[in-house]
């Protein structure tokens, strides 16, 4: 892949030492003061450019510069070169929606001016974006249109790398041979256009395909080969993405010192280059690496930091390669719990977002802009998978079937006895748990019911006759303001108040009239507004999805549980902050309870009353808790419950 910078049909990629760079912005800054809008607009978006190199703060500095003064010189052009650049810098950033936004921006005008490359350009740039996203479908729509626009124009360098960016995707898909054509084809070009940045792209890629087909022997000189063409060229990104598909290849070898080398040698550029979902991978491998070493700890480390920072920018490929290598890890630690609940968030996550949403679409894709090409290979494909069953069915024997037939039924008698058991225990251990279920469930409405009583009684009982007695007594001392005893009498008329105000609050929190007359979202915001008052700990309350009032015994069962972990982080977690999120998904009611206080090893950690009260809510709603957190890392815990709508 590679990032494009365009003013209309000219394209400019620049390769600068951070030295070389430097003395381009000064020439470029000793020229802005006496440049017109329109020169001045350019020579602004091309310090953009190369602080990006520098500084990407001062980069977004001059690239919104540049945008206001094309706005007000009424500059179509620098307007969408300024959407161009600012997107790029927002890519570094690994802020991939707003790099969309601004990209989408750049289209609109690039299409009213018939900016054919500029065009290209922006496609092959929000083709890369989604890439980087794992929305290969969207990747995929894009670069086709970038190569039919380059293809139109002529362009021989940026037709290659197009058909390097579809090969990646192939590559993603499983296409194998797929993505070797594409490459194969993408070299051709660059080595016509003498392009050697490209041609070290291409080598890596190859590379990566010899390694999906198990041949490491080449899979590994193409990278290293590319990894030297890189360090000549002093390219960071494509050093840090050799160096981790070399340390992959020693991980399958079980050099897993070597590959520990390779990573994080890796990790270190990334993470001065700040490609978060590069990042990511590099630290997911690194654990992988440790978990086979048997340093767990370590193995541990890395591979919280690169789920978590995963889950920040919504990279669903690594989030799952995160879980299945804790799993892993935590299996081979012997910690079978924790390897099943990874195990659940892995095969849960593939599921729902990643393996459901492409390989129909992408052939819808593909078949659009070469359905030729694509039914002759689905000819040949279907070609070989006749021949391939014919061969088989020619080497089947009585013999071998005979015994297949004997297996299968010993096999389906063992099935059906072990079954038959399962189902007895299963159906055992579910009436032990409904059991179990209906009695706390009743416990706690029994409790919630005796609540409501005495929050009544104090209200209407005892706050009523508090009312009255300060009625009361203020008219006695209304007829006394000249006795000595006027000043002992008003404080005790304020005695009254504070008691007053006392038995109201008791009665308020007993049952919160915000969850009675508003819903839960009300009542929670205004709880955690009144209990963080006074405490200097800010929080954030955010819902979606609830569209409607929740059964009750689920409100206020969810509420006392807020409660409880809320006093939780102010008696114990030294918290500045607060996060609470409130979701209804798949028919599934899910709370974030997030604080960056000093954490605690839940495992080692002793069970108090409010953790016990916390878990029996939980299970009386048929609910999944979640709790993660380790010293001085903050804790989050998340709740699943289920609804019925």
């Amino acid at each position: 892949m590679r990032i494009l910078r365009t003013y209309h049909i000219t394209v400019l990629v620049f390769l600068f030492t951070g030295l070389k760079a430097t003395s381009v912005t000064d020439s470029l800054e000793r020229l802005l003061p006496e440049a017109t809008d329109t020169n001045k607009v350019k020579l602004l978006s091309d310090l953009c450019w190369e602080y990006r190199f520098i500084s990407a703060d001062t980069a977004l500095q001059y690239g919104n510069r540049a945008l206001n003064l094309a706005r007000e010189a009424d500059y179509p052009k620098g307007i969408a070169q300024a959407y161009n650049d600012l997107g790029i810098i927002y890519i570094d950033r690994s802020e991939y929606g707003k790099a969309i936004d601004l990209f989408q921006k750049a289209m609109e005008i690039r299409r009213k001016l018939n900016d054919k490359a500029g065009m290209g350009s922006l496609y092959n740039k929000i083709g890369i974006v989604y890439q980087k996203q794992g929305k290969l479908k969207e990747a995929l729509q894009n670069q086709i249109r970038a190569l039919k626009i380059y293809e139109g124009l002529g362009q021989y360098l940026w037709i290659g790398y197009c058909l390097n960016n579809i090969a990646i995707v192939h590559l993603n898909l499983g296409n194998l041979q797929k993505s070797l054509e594409y490459n194969l084809e993408a070299l051709t070009y660059r080595k016509k256009m003498n392009d050697v940045y490209g041609e070290a792209g291409s080598y890596g890629n190859i590379a990566n395909v010899y390694q999906r087909l198990k041949d490491t022997a080449k899979a590994a000189s193409y990278y290293k080969k590319a990894l030297e063409t890189f360090r000549q060229l002093n390219n960071g990104e494509g050093i840090s993405a050799m160096l981790s598909n070399l340390g992959n290849i020693y991980l399958a070898q079980g050099r897993n010192q070597k590959a520990l080398e390779m990573l994080e040698e890796s990790l270190a550029i990334r993470e001065k280059m700040g490609d978060r979902k590069a990042i990511s991978s590099s630290l997911i491998k690194i654990g992988e690496a440790y978990t086979n070493l048997g340093q767990y700890d370590k193995a541990s480390e890395a591979l919280y930091r690169g789920m978590r920072t995963a889950q920040k920018i919504d990279v669903p490929e690594e989030e799952m390669a995160a879980y299945l290598n804790m799993a892993k890890m935590y299996a081979m630690a012997e910690r079978l719990d924790s390897a099943f609940v990874y195990t659940r968030r892995y095969i849960a996550l593939k599921d729902s977002v990643y393996d459901q949403r492409l390989k129909q679409q992408i052939v819808e894709v593909q078949v659009k802009y070469e359905t030729g090409k694509m039914e002759k290979d689905n000819q040949l494909l279907s070609q070989k998978v006749q021949l391939k069953e014919a061969h088989i069915k020619q080497q089947k024997t009585n013999l071998l079937l005979l015994i297949f037939i004997i297996i299968t039924i010993t096999g389906a008698a063992i099935f059906l006895f072990y079954r038959r058991n399962q189902k007895q225990k299963a159906a055992l251990d579910a009436e032990i748990i409904r059991h179990n279920q209906q009695q706390l469930k009743a416990v706690i409405a029994g409790q919630e019911n005796e609540r409501r009583r005495i929050a009544r009684e104090l209200h209407d009982g005892v706050g009523q006759r508090l009312a009255a007695i300060k009625l009361g007594w203020e008219k006695m001392v209304d007829n006394l303001k000249k006795s000595k005893q006027y000043e002992d009498l008003k404080e005790m008329a304020n005695l009254l108040d504070a008691a007053s105000k006392e038995v109201r609050e008791i009665s308020h929190q007993m049952m919160p009239k915000e969850l009675e007359q508003f819903g839960l979202p009300s009542a929670v915001k205004n709880m955690l507004n009144t209990t963080l008052k006074n405490t200097g700990i800010d929080y954030e309350f955010n819902r979606f999805g609830l569209k409607k009032r929740l059964p009750t015994i689920i409100e206020m069962n969810l509420f006392r549980v807020l409660q409880e972990m809320t006093v939780n982080v102010i008696k114990h977690a030294n918290a500045t902050r607060i996060d609470v999120r409130l979701l209804n998904r798949n028919n599934k009611l899910v709370l974030i309870f997030e604080d960056n206080g000093k954490g605690f090893d839940p495992k080692a950690a002793g069970r108090g009353i409010g953790m016990i009260n916390i878990v029996g809510r939980v299970k009386a709603m048929d609910g999944e808790m979640n709790i993660e957190s380790s010293p001085g890392k903050g804790t989050t815990i998340r709740l699943r419950i289920p609804v019925n709508e």
